[in-house]
């Protein structure tokens, strides 16, 4: 073991960062560029590229609890993270590699370039989720539990931050492909080098621990995920439609999509209700989760489709140039396309939401929390980020009332990665924390899949230009009931004030 990471010096502690960085720079990438590589570089219509988004959600849902739950039990190559840290990097660079050479590749196979670019996104991200989790479980592992892990865990936040802001800048300034080629550098090094860096401690009967009835009731929260099921029959729907019956079914889809959210809101109603009359440690959580999932529903569906948004209605109603295209020009002497400007419009977008995202949970929430509660600072959050999606649908659609609406949708989006993982992993048993992290990654997972139907809505409803009113809609979802949701689980002896 290095003497660094003996005194967990500050050096060390981003060292131990690196790895969730790099999966977070990847997620940032993705987010900038995907929608816009295939629809520009590879002509796919809006409908394909959210068949391809889907691929990643039904992949996390099965990958990342398998992963956690096999981390736990696997020594090899020196490390239980190690062997997953390795292999996900190198198949994530691979992969983000691969998606520049999408159309060489469906040459190469024979088959169609749908076809090839699922493959590739899936194994990109099976690469990702298969990296996340121990990523994290790293930080643990090698950091006493209190003050010290405390550290670890900010330090880990605060560079995985910079590196999100990072990403936006690389593509703002030089474009979405030299920000693929700097992901599958940033992927590669900054997983593979810290594993063999970062000694790993040998937990000699850590497999007993779990088994039995312990395991069992490990596995009782999924029992909450129930009101967004249908998300995932939904998804699959859509992903055997294209990819077996070519969009034979797809008029079903919407109705299809309709059915299950009714349904979903009214399953999640009825439990909300239910915990408010008698308070109950599960309705709480059920209500919780569903809440977090109705925000993700928004969320993703502005990572699918803010690109066209931008593209068809704010660089093309624009009147002038572009801010954004002016930091390109000092770097560039090429004159930018639209669809180029509009990739970097949506970084800029992205970038300005997550400087709020990374300032604001220490800065501002925190100290909010503190005086008001973790629950009702954010709900608040919630409904100022549903406001702040109508905000942007409502406005002239302009560049500027655009960057507004994203700052404002940052204030939502800071806690939304951060203070519900507070709210959650009270509610839970710290015995079983691994599985129900996967709980939680499923209650955002789940409504992913049901983006390919927001899509239709939106369509239905001549919505395309002001598609932002659907996810001030799902915002909206998430703020009632949030407000179904107690401070503290029933049972639970709140910290005594200090």
């Amino acid at each position: 073991m290095r003497e660094s990471q003996r005194r967990l010096s500050n050096g060390f502690l981003v060292l131990l960062a690196l790895p969730t960085a790099a999966i977070g720079f990847c997620l940032s990438s993705a987010v900038a560029s995907t929608s816009w590589l295939l629809s520009t570089r590879y002509d796919l219509h809006l409908e394909n590229i959210a068949l391809i988004w889907l691929m990643g959600p039904l992949s996390g849902l099965l990958v990342q609890p398998l992963v956690g739950w096999l981390s736990d039990r696997t020594w090899w190559l020196g490390g239980r993270r190690r062997p997953y840290l390795v292999a996900g990097g190198v198949t994530g660079a691979l992969a983000t590699f691969a998606l520049l050479e999408l159309d060489t590749l469906a040459t190469a196979t024979g088959f169609g370039l749908l076809t090839v670019a699922v493959v590739v996104v899936l194994v990109n991200d099976l690469a990702t989720n298969v990296t996340f989790n121990p990523a994290r479980s790293l930080v643990a592992d090698v950091t006493p539990d209190g003050p010290h892990r405390v550290r670890g865990y900010a330090w880990m936040q605060g560079v995985s931050g910079v590196l999100g802001i990072s990403a936006y800048l690389v593509s703002i300034m030089f474009g979405n492909e030299v920000l693929l080629l700097t992901t599958v550098a940033v992927t590669l090094l900054l997983t593979v080098v810290p594993a063999f860096l970062v000694s790993e401690p040998h937990p000699a009967s850590h497999g007993e621990a779990v088994e039995g009835e312990a395991a069992h009731r490990g596995r009782a929260p999924f029992g909450a995920l129930w009101p967004m099921a249908g998300f995932a029959a939904f998804g699959a729907y859509v992903a055997f439609d294209r990819t077996v019956f070519e969009g034979a079914l797809a008029a079903a889809s919407l109705p299809l999509f309709i059915v299950v959210l009714v349904l979903g809101v009214a399953w999640g109603t009825g439990r909300a209700w239910r915990g408010r009359r008698r308070p109950s440690a599960p309705d709480r959580m059920g209500t919780l989760l569903f809440a977090h999932g109705m925000a993700w529903l928004g969320v993703h569906g502005l990572f699918v489709m803010g690109f066209f948004y931008v593209r068809d209605v704010v660089v093309a109603g624009a009147d002038g140039p572009l801010m954004a295209d002016a930091f390109y020009r000092l770097w560039s002497d090429t004159e930018p396309t639209a669809a180029d400007s509009a990739g970097r419009v949506l970084s800029v977008g992205f970038l300005l939401m997550n400087v709020v995202g990374a300032l604001l949970p220490v800065l501002v929430l925190k100290p909010l929390c503190e005086r008001w509660g973790k629950v009702a600072v954010h709900r608040a959050a919630m409904g100022a980020m549903a406001l702040a999606f109508a905000s942007v649908a409502l406005a002239p659609p302009t560049e500027a009332f655009y960057y507004v609406g994203m700052l404002l949708v940052g204030i939502g989006w800071s806690s939304l990665i951060s203070i519900v993982f507070a709210i959650f992993s009270e509610s839970v048993d710290g015995r079983h924390m691994g599985v129900s992290m996967g709980v939680f990654n499923s209650s955002l997972v789940l409504p992913a899949l049901a983006v390919p139907g927001l899509v239709k809505l939106a369509e239905a409803l001549g919505l395309q230009h002001d598609v932002f009113l659907l996810f001030a809609a799902s915002l909206l979802l998430s703020f009632v009931f949030w407000m179904f949701v107690a401070e503290h689980p029933p049972h639970h002896r709140p910290e005594a004030p200090r």
